[in-house]
């Protein structure tokens, strides 16, 4: 298995897409996208992205340089077409306006239809809380990637439906106020500055599976059920005929938990952005989002709200653990330790990814 640097990753994904005649502009924004989620350990939304990339460049499906047009817009809130251009610089865009308006209006919104996929949603939100304000983004498949059955069904109803909400704290680290009878690990050589929940409303992102398959690996039991309802811990299966279909969040005893939330998310992302709620297996595939930026210095002074929550995160990291436990980690913190690691020690690439981007780079063009 390859290891990379994030700064290789990157110079290969701008190579492939100069070969493409992408706009630099974009072609930055694309990369980083992918190569953050690595550093992250969000492999599935990663650079094993870049042979779809490049596929749906090739079929027309991503149009390079499209306008992002305004078709609804006040003070608070945005609506936003993205003309089916590349997701990461459409999702950029939302939340970039997202913040502006709320610097204004202390609370803004922007709904996005017609736009491809955006990758990690928690990468955008992160945007939000840089600028000290919370963001909350939601996700749909724009009606299609019906991979997900509804609770008590067999068949693929909803797309994956991810969420994400970023939170911003001031100078705190993971043991800043850890007391001294807590199981946390001492991890202070940088400042951890946000809380990041990064989820999807299904038992786990659909390219997990493609991650798994690429590594010959069987899935964990309660991922998948196929045809019959039966467990299945082929990923093959997962792109057979009839397919597999995910479980919601929770899985075998908890799906209705996840359910519920996946409803939510397709009808944020889906039926108030004029994207559509999932639909069609057959429905064309990218990213209806709804975007919601909320300006903490409105509500109460920046230090104070950091604070409380500081002494939060340590009430919560003072718990005692249970055995084999060697830490109780907020939303986020996982992969803030993968990415100081993956600095470290170099960011693994699978041999069938590797082996896709290795064709895109010779392939003459």
């Amino acid at each position: 298995m390859p290891i990379l640097t994030a700064e290789e990753l990157t110079e290969i994904c701008l190579n492939v897409f100069q070969k493409l005649n992408i706009p630099s502009a974009e072609a930055e924004i694309v990369t980083r996208s992918m190569v953050d989620a690595n550093r992250v350990g969000h492999d599935s939304h990663g650079v094993i992205h870049l042979p779809k990339y490049v596929h749906e460049l090739e079929a027309g499906l991503i149009q390079p340089g499209a306008p992002i047009e305004t078709l609804r817009e006040s003070a608070s809130i945005a609506v936003l077409d993205g003309n089916w251009g590349f997701g990461p610089v459409i999702a950029t865009r939302a939340v970039e306006l997202a913040i502006q308006k709320a610097r204004q209006t202390d609370i803004s919104s922007v709904a996005v239809s017609r736009c491809n996929e955006v990758g990690r949603l928690g990468g955008y939100a992160c945007l939000a809380a840089d600028a000290e304000m919370i963001g909350l983004l939601m996700a749909n498949d724009h009606g299609g990637g019906t991979c997900v059955a509804p609770h008590g069904g067999v068949e693929g109803r909803l797309s994956t439906n991810p969420m994400a909400c970023a939170v911003p704290l001031a100078k705190t680290s993971p043991t800043s106020h850890a007391e001294e009878h807590s199981c946390q690990t001492d991890m202070t050589e940088e400042p951890y500055k946000k809380i990041v929940l990064d989820m999807s409303t299904s038992v786990v992102a659909s390219g997990k599976i493609r991650v798994k398959q690429h590594r010959n690996e069987a899935l964990p039991d309660g991922w998948l059920i196929d045809a019959a309802g039966e467990s299945t811990t082929n990923p093959g299966d997962f792109y057979g005929v009839p397919p597999a279909a995910l479980l919601p969040f929770g899985g075998a005893v908890s799906a209705h938990k996840g359910f519920g939330l996946s409803v939510i998310v397709d009808i944020l992302a889906g039926a108030l952005t004029g994207a559509g709620c999932s639909q069609s297996a057959d429905a064309r595939v990218g990213n209806g989002l709804f975007v919601l930026v909320i300006n903490v210095a409105s509500f109460r002074g920046f230090p104070g709200f950091s604070a409380e929550i500081e002494h939060f995160i340590a009430y919560l990291k003072s718990a005692k653990c249970l055995a084999g436990v060697d830490a109780i980690r907020m939303p986020g913190e996982r992969g803030w330790e993968t990415q100081r690691r993956r600095e470290r020690e170099g960011i693994p690439i699978d041999a069938e990814t590797w082996a896709q981007i290795q064709a895109l780079l010779n392939d003459p063009r």
